[in-house]
């Protein structure tokens, strides 16, 4: 008689029993479920005080049963050679799928007896969780055919192999195995956010419980095994950084400012080392450079050693800035898990593959070789770095706000990533408004972390009060605050959120304003004015920092600087004169960032210099400018951009520019250009297809507050300045008093907002909803983290040569630059002598020293 398979090996023939395998899994989950943080998880998310020893059990059959439908004769023969079987083989078949089709069949029914474990633990969510637990590949589990019985010939014997002995076993091995899962005990829990953490860590277990490097095929039945499977899935476990106790031995006391590497905490930081661990949700508003960092640093220590967290993933809006801030971090908790092994901060980025500090020498056979030959348990350690999906299972990682915001997301493995986030910090930097699609999916993320009892922390120099008010409220329907209210909230503040209901906390005695020189300039489209201004400042030995709203934009500034000789001014990289923007090779970034760090970084070299750059440099980044040239935009971003001015204490800053100033620069022709659509290509304005800052009332509002205050006390300014420009009762009133055209644009602001609304809530998914209602599409390559920013990443065939004389090979395309038969069709690349040109089927682009930029055909 044949047994039933649960991995095959087909180089071999070689193959590990079904319920061996089934048992791995169950064996994994159950350690994950005896974690203290991840039980609680559970327990919180089915109002229970504890998860009792009998339901656990039943979750570990459930988990058990995640592979049941592996005993249908189609799968058992698919790895064979069909010449080599009888006729009549049964149909090839998948098992997650099939599963459905398992009803229809009563001889199987009856020897496996889902029905009789249904009764007797709670039908409704018995099957609930049944479904969860077949979704372990990534989707929600569904039948492949409308009537749900599938073919018959697969669940027959068939040349030796009988379904009804296997699944006999699989009963038996159930009773044998979980006895206490028969014991009295409560129901199932009947709750939908518990069923959707469930198929999370269902789908962990079993990317665990499938590695033979801990479950070596065993292909002879053992009414043993489980023992075994239990020994392994510990150590595995241990070994992957799951099992708390087994990581830390202690750091219940510990010094603060060795921690940070500080003389002192800031008043914000003392501020935060005083709140209760009992507030789920804690929103930071503080000026650009006032610690904020830190003090997301100490409320993770402070919920660590709670016991209420068991990880941290802090997120920021770019690439460029987890790069920086990866090893900030890194420096920090190495100073915190002082007494523990092998606890590393990951970088969370799609292709950057980092450790701490080590990288990848190499990856074959989707297996990653460390640059620095790791020993067996630090290179298991590593396991949460080495793939896209398991990023949120360190202890710790730095990387981009789309890592977290895929857990929410109709997408293959959102429930992997959401229930590896549960036992997190999830801490967001750079929190805005500016984006309706991402605000209302980070919304619906952060409700259903903490719905979970998880614990987050959002970060803002220029939070808008309407904006806070709707990322705190759980209703759709609550009326946010009017202009008089949103004025008069404190600021800088400390929102801390218990129960739904936030309580404000001013942070007092934040030291003196800095007083930013403010004046307005119509030469958005002057690179000439632009270009001798900024030359003119860094010749008296300024540090000038020059943010323009697009790469295009950007580009020609530098062009002019370089026609008017004086490209020793602008930063360099290797010697090669050159600016700051995403439209870079993947390989030449790190190269930028580190240039831009030397030349404005807190241990800032050299005299005068130029940086020019776009929205890249206004994030996250820990640089120092002493003077600020920038295109105007919404009043929350040119705040960001102004919190790179004078960020720091520079003792040997230029005599002229110990006051920072700043020149803001506009339109010739004024701001309705911008609703007309004649300043897309300066970033302002929008079209059918989008735009950058598209709320021209709201820059408009900006303008006037340039003009009004010649001097802006920051962060004493703060909050006037974010509600004068952008709170709804202002921009509507401004519309009404500008006339027609401004009010079209409104109704069409309006209009695009909820519509991308809209589409964040058909895209995303919230976790109060019963499992077997969500329907996603395997199709999901339209589902973004970001509207319309994603074109095609390209790998050349063999690395060039680059500007700065590091070999490249990966890009980035942005979609508004690629025609739509350029995204499916292929590309060609060349080395000329200068520059590299690649070529799509419309398009045709060259990179150089300046970047990406398209050719005219």
């Amino acid at each position: 008689m044949l047994l039933a398979w649960g991995k095959y090996d087909k180089s071999t023939s070689d193959f590990h029993c079904l319920e061996h395998h089934c048992a791995d899994v169950a064996a994994c989950f159950q350690i994950l479920i005896r974690e203290p943080i991840l039980r609680h998880r559970f327990a919180y998310a089915a109002d229970l005080n504890e998860i009792d020893s009998v339901t656990e059990s039943r979750l570990a059959v459930i988990a058990f049963l995640h592979d049941f439908a592996k005993l249908n004769s189609g799968f058992q023969f698919k790895v064979r050679d069909s010449s080599k079987l009888p006729p009549n083989a049964p149909p090839k078949s998948g098992h997650v799928g099939e599963a459905f089709y398992y009803f229809s069949n009563p001889e199987i029914e009856a020897e496996l007896g889902l029905s009789n474990l249904s009764s007797s633990w709670g039908e409704s969510a018995f099957y609930e969780l049944l479904h969860a637990a077949l979704s372990h590949h990534g989707w929600p589990a569904s039948s492949p055919t409308i009537s749900g019985t599938g073919p018959p010939s697969i669940w027959k014997p068939y040349s030796g192999y009988i379904p009804v002995d296997a699944a006999k076993r699989l009963r038996n091995c159930i009773q044998l195995w979980f006895p206490e899962a028969f014991d009295d005990g409560p129901p199932l829990p009947e709750s939908p956010l518990f069923t959707h953490l469930f198929a999370g860590l269902v789908a962990i277990a079993d990317q665990i419980g499938s590695s033979t490097e801990y479950f070596r095929f065993h292909s002879i039945p053992d009414d043993s095994y489980i023992d075994h499977a239990r020994v392994m899935a510990e150590r595995a476990m241990q070994n992957r950084g799951f099992k708390r106790a087994n990581r830390i031995k202690s750091t219940a006391t510990f010094d603060i400012e060795r921690y940070l590497n500080v003389d002192s905490l800031r008043p914000l930081q003392k501020a935060i080392e005083d709140v209760s661990t009992d507030h789920q949700l804690m929103i930071l508003e503080s000026e650009t450079g006032s610690g904020k960092t830190e003090g997301a640093l100490i409320h993770f220590a402070n919920l660590w050693n709670a016991g209420i967290v068991d990880g941290l993933y802090f997120a920021v809006p770019t690439r460029a800035a987890a790069k920086q801030l990866h090893e900030r971090i890194q420096s920090a908790l190495q100073r915190l898990f002082i007494n523990a092994d092998h606890i590393e901060t990951v970088l969370a980025l799609p292709g950057y593959i980092r450790a701490g500090s080590a990288h990848i020498n190499r990856i074959e056979n989707y297996e990653v070789f460390w640059e620095d030959n790791p020993d067996e348990k630090l290179r298991a350690a590593r396991w949460s770095a080495e793939r896209d999906r398991t990023f949120l299972c360190s202890t710790a990682a730095v990387g981009t706000v789309d890592q977290a915001l895929l857990g929410t997301l109709k997408v293959k493995w959102a429930h992997f990533r959401s229930s590896a986030l549960a036992r997190s910090l999830l801490v967001v930097d750079e929190v805005h408004a500016s984006d309706t699609y991402m605000t209302e999916i980070l919304r619906r993320l952060l409700h259903d972390h903490i719905r979970l009892g998880g614990r987050a922390m959002l970060m803002s120099a220029t939070l808008g009060a309407v904006a806070k008010s709707r990322l705190i409220n759980q209703s759709n329907r609550v009326d946010p605050p009017n202009f008089f209210e949103s004025i008069s909230e404190a600021y800088p503040a400390l929102t801390m959120v218990k129960d739904w209901t936030p309580v404000v906390k001013k942070i007092e005695n934040f030291g003196q304003d800095k007083c930013i020189m403010m004046r307005y300039e119509p030469w958005l489209g002057s690179y000439n004015e632009i270009a001798k201004l900024a030359i003119s400042k860094s010749e008296l030995g300024a540090k000038v920092l020059v943010i323009r709203n697009t790469v295009g934009t950007a580009q020609a500034v530098v062009k002019e600087i370089i026609a008017l000789e004086k490209e020793d001014l602008l930063f360099h990289v290797s010697g090669i004169p050159t600016l700051h923007h995403s439209r870079f090779a993947a390989e030449d970034r790190h190269l930028l960032d580190a240039e831009v760090e030397r030349n404005l970084g807190k241990n800032r070299t050299g005299g005068g210099c130029i940086v020019v750059g776009t929205q890249t440099l206004e994030q996250s980044l820990d640089i120092d400018a002493d003077f600020l040239i920038t295109d105007i935009c919404p009043v929350d971003i040119l705040l960001q951009r102004i919190g790179r001015l004078h960020r720091h204490q520079i003792s040997n800053r230029p005599l002229d520019f110990q006051q920072p100033g700043c020149i803001v620069l506009g339109p010739v022709n004024g701001l309705l250009e911008g609703i007309r659509g004649n300043l897309l290509h300066h970033g302002i304005g929008m079209n059918d297809k989008g735009g950058i800052y598209r709320n021209v009332i709201s820059i408009e509002l900006t303008r006037e507050l340039i003009q009004e205050n010649k001097i802006w006390k920051i962060p004493n300014m703060n909050r006037y300045l974010v509600e004068q420009a952008t709170h709804p009762d202002r921009t509507g009133r401004k519309a009404e008093v500008l006339g027609d055209e401004w009010i079209e644009h409104e109704m069409r602001l309006f209009g695009t907002g909820s519509a991308e609304l809209q589409c964040a809530r058909n895209h995303s998914f919230c976790k109060q909803t019963p499992f077997n209602e969500l329907e996603f599409s395997a199709d999901d390559d339209h589902i973004r983290t970001r509207l319309g920013e994603d074109g095609p990443r390209i790998l050349l065939d063999q690395p060039l040569s680059g500007p700065f004389s590091e070999n490249v090979q990966t890009f980035n395309f942005p979609m508004h630059l690629i025609e739509m038969e350029d995204k499916i069709s292929g590309f060609t690349a060349e080395q000329l002598e200068d520059h590299i040109r690649i070529n799509f089927l419309k398009t045709s682009f060259r990179y150089d020293n300046l970047g990406l930029q398209k050719l005219a055909r």
